[in-house]
């Protein structure tokens, strides 16, 4: 099994569209693409792919999530992995320890993330590597007009 894991590319775009495509998120790839570099270029995420074969099969996107109420923890947006490959385990397991390590570098205190209840491969990935649920929530969201 070859893989790496490595910081997130503008060129990575097309693959990270079709992994999106299969979390529900449809949004045109040039669009992809611009967003990458937008948030490269702001510099405070942490964007990391698992690429085999020269293929992005998988990333996680983490924000840093500041309140008043708790230390700086790294907020996990998006986790994902092709289902269809081999070593799927071993390659989350893989990613999910080099955004741990990246955060840590930077200052993080800990890690958050909130996922939907029906992704039950997430759910197993994160409680063996020492996540806890805290509490099921609900996600509201407004889009506002400009």
């Amino acid at each position: 099994m070859n893989y790496k894991i490595r910081r997130i590319c503008p060129q990575d775009a097309k693959d990270i569209y079709v992994l999106n495509k299969r979390l529900g998120y449809v949004s045109e790839e040039e669009k992809v693409k611009e967003r990458i570099q937008n948030v490269l270029d702001a510099g405070s995420d942490i964007l990391l792919v698992a690429e085999q074969e020269n293929k992005v099969i998988g990333y996680v996107h983490g924000c840093p999530y500041n309140t008043l109420y708790a230390d700086s923890l790294m907020s996990i947006i998006v986790f994902v992995i092709q289902e269809e490959i081999d070593h799927r385990k071993e390659i989350s397991n893989a990613l999910l320890t080099a955004f741990e390590n990246l955060a840590m570098k930077n200052g993080y205190r800990g890690i958050r993330m909130a996922a939907d209840v029906q992704r039950e491969s997430l759910y197993r990935l994160m409680v063996e590597n020492g996540y806890e649920n805290k509490r099921d929530l609900k996600h509201y969201i407004k889009y506002l007009n400009k």
